[in-house]
């Protein structure tokens, strides 16, 4: 029932001159599981959405004493606009339901210096003191002073909240929730900032498992529990948000849990618990959607996706399929662009049991390549078995 910021702590360097990871804030605690959560992109964006076992959608912030810390966990300065910030921090309201902001005139004099502080007791909500961490922070620094103030409630779907997805450009969010109806399973887009529902899309009949933005932002990807995906063509402008509906497609015999798109092209997967992951491509001028390939049937249920681009001329990269049974493999994929070459697949590297989850993999995520970079690529993982791993894969 909270949502949790791991970072390597930069200044502390072991473990064969890596740096240990520690918790560093806990921005928000709920009263509810909390089922999907999403970082707004975009330059100067530092907020995120959460979704949980309740309708409502909630926008929390990042305070000015967060952005300060992790300036000097990550031992660089990234942040160049924070005198915009005004927020320090936030305290839990008296009922546990909001997080209220703390401005900075308040509490000024608190920004540098963490402080022994004694416990409070049980009958008192502690008042927060939002300061700058030079060192890992313990639990109650975690539970109290670590906050992020909620900004907005976004209202609006029917049940309880299920996937959340923001675009790259960091000015759109989609939403959808669990249903057992057409009109339930609409998938919400609001706008970022003015918070506003701007559109509201319709293609499923049962609850929409995964929402994803193509890397261009042009197209929307939704796959369901109706063992369909649909795609949507998605339009901003300075009046609102236009769609269109491209294709839906029965692709699986039985529930898609999972999607992800080629970063490269209009190429996406799809996984699903027939135990089957298919890619597809996207013919916008048509309004069509062709299979151009099915991966060999994997030992359980497909629960999770990632497809990490590595060269784009010759499309190529790598997708990371996650089961139910918590295992994890790696497949090298290439071809396929405009017809020219065979779409290939093949499998590059089987995760060792005793490094994989013991129950099934929800969500698998690359972190950003830079081909000029590094050979070593992190993917973090997470399971039902209530762990968070990042792995490091390096390629040759």
């Amino acid at each position: 029932m909270t949502s949790r910021i791991f970072s390597p702590w930069r200044s502390e360097i072991s473990y064969g001159n890596r740096a240990p990871w520690h918790e560093i804030a806990r921005p928000q605690v709920h009263g509810h599981d909390i089922n999907c959560v999403s970082i707004i992109q975009g330059t100067g964006n530092y907020r995120f959405v959460s979704g949980a076992e309740e309708k409502v959608i909630r926008v929390f912030e990042a305070p000015l004493s967060f952005l300060k810390s992790l300036n000097h966990v990550l031992q660089k300065s990234g942040f160049e606009d924070l005198q915009d910030v005004q927020i320090l921090g936030a305290n839990m309201s008296a009922l546990g339901l909001s997080q209220k902001p703390i401005y900075v005139h308040a509490t000024k004099d608190a920004l540098y210096n963490i402080k022994d502080e004694t416990t409070d007791s049980l009958e008192t909500i502690p008042d927060s003191l939002p300061v700058v961490l030079t060192r890992p922070p313990v639990e109650e620094q975690l539970c109290w002073h670590t906050l992020w103030p909620e900004s907005h409630k976004l209202y609006g779907h029917g049940n309880e909240l299920f996937s959340l997805c923001c675009n790259h450009e960091g000015n759109l969010v989609a939403s959808s929730c669990k249903a057992q109806s057409a009109t339930i399973a609409e998938i919400w887009l609001w706008e970022v900032g003015s918070w506003k529902a701007v559109d509201r899309l319709q293609a499923h009949s049962l609850t929409v498992t995964q929402i994803e933005f193509s890397h261009d932002d042009a197209l929307l990807l939704a796959v369901s529990r109706d063992r369909q995906f649909s795609v949507f063509s998605i339009k901003k402008s300075g009046d609102g948000v236009s769609h269109q509906l491209i294709t839906k497609h029965m692709a699986h015999k039985r529930i898609i849990w999972a999607c992800s798109w080629n970063p490269f092209c209009h190429q996406f997967a799809t996984g699903s618990r027939d135990k089957t992951v298919k890619i597809w491509a996207v013919d916008i001028s048509s309004s069509s959607v062709k299979q151009i390939m099915s991966f060999p049937t994997f030992g359980d249920s497909v629960t999770a996706l990632s497809w990490l681009g590595q060269v784009r001329s010759l499309n190529t990269g790598v997708l990371a399929v996650g089961m139910d049974n918590g295992l994890i493999e790696l497949w090298n994929v290439s071809g396929g662009m405009s017809g020219i070459s065979q779409f290939k697949a093949a499998i590059a590297l089987r995760f060792d049991p005793y490094l994989s989850h013991v129950s099934t993999v929800h969500r698998l995520s690359w972190s950003p390549f830079d081909a000029g970079e590094s050979k070593n690529i992190q993917l973090a993982s997470c399971g039902g078995d209530n762990c968070v791993r990042v792995f490091e894969v390096r390629f040759n």
